[in-house]
Formats: structure tokens, C-alpha cells, sequence
């Protein structure tokens, strides 16, 4: 995968991911999104401060510049991240959460059946389970129907 599909593929998977408060422990990425989401909101504030004070102060250009490439790739290394994590395979734990959650919504045809033959061949990814959580937050009304399922949450941790 090339930096501009990485690039894309995180920026889109900032979209998919949930934002609920009860999946940030299990999920570093819903951290980051609000971290990157922060960054972005106060980060041009922040670099006219450092204009105003390279005008006013007798600081050498060279550390001012150095301060706002920094300040200005602190997001973009989060969205890179993201974009390798969205494409990352899941770990085991989270493979049987998500066949469990699949299920669950095939059960109450939300879902089709898919074929053996097709699936054999794709790794699940991240990105795949966040869109299933989504989904399964829309139909279910929860990620799961049944509370013994959280451990497959807490049990991840990167």
C-alpha cells in the first residue's frame, strides 16, 4: 500500500470508526480520531501564535519553522496511522466477536449468507469491523445482544 492510499484509507476510516466512549478502552484508534480531531480544530490557532512571536520576539526563523512543520505532522502521522491500522488483519479474539456479531444480524436478515468460496481468500481487517459495529449499532440497537461478549472488547488491546 502507497503513503496516498494509506493516506486515504485512514482519512476514511476516521468516518467509519465509532465514537462511543465504551470502545475507546478496547480501541486506540477512536483515541486518536479525538486527538487528530483536536489537533486539527486548534492547530491553525497555534501557528499564527508562532508567526506573532517570530515577528515580535528575537527568535531564529529556523526553530520557528521546525515548531510548525512538527505541530503540522502531528496529525498527519495520525491519519497515516489510522490508514495502516484500518488494513491491519484482526487479531483472533475479535475474528470470533465478529462472526458472532455477523451471525446476530444474518439471524435477523440484515445480512445475506454469503459464500464459503469468496471468503476464503480475504483477511479480516479492521476496517471490515467497524463497519460491521456500525451496522450492528444501527440494527441491533448494540454491538451484541447479549452482555458476555464485552470480554472480546477487553480483551484487545494494542
Amino acid at each position: 500500500m502507497n503513503l496516498i492510499q494509506t493516506f486515504k484509507s485512514g482519512q476514511s476510516y476516521m468516518y467509519i470508526c465509532p465514537q462511543d466512549k465504551e470502545l475507546a478502552f478496547s480501541f486506540p484508534e477512536i483515541k486518536i480520531i479525538k486527538y487528530i480531531k483536536t489537533a486539527t480544530k486548534y492547530l491553525p490557532p497555534v501557528i499564527i501564535a508562532l508567526l506573532v512571536w517570530q515577528y515580535y520576539m528575537p527568535a531564529q526563523i529556523a526553530v520557528t519553522v521546525i515548531t510548525i512543520l512538527f505541530a503540522v505532522s502531528l496529525p498527519i502521522q495520525g491519519i497515516f496511522w489510522l490508514g495502516r491500522r484500518a488494513q491491519s488483519p484482526l487479531p483472533l479474539n475479535l475474528i470470533d466477536c465478529y462472526n458472532h456479531i455477523k451471525s446476530q444480524l444474518i439471524e435477523k436478515k440484515i445480512l445475506a449468507k454469503e459464500n464459503k468460496d469468496k471468503s476464503i481468500g480475504n483477511k479480516l481487517t479492521f476496517e471490515e469491523f467497524m463497519k460491521l459495529l456500525n451496522l450492528a449499532k444501527m440494527h441491533l440497537g448494540s454491538y451484541f445482544a447479549h452482555h458476555d461478549h464485552h470480554s472480546y472488547f477487553d480483551e484487545e488491546k494494542d
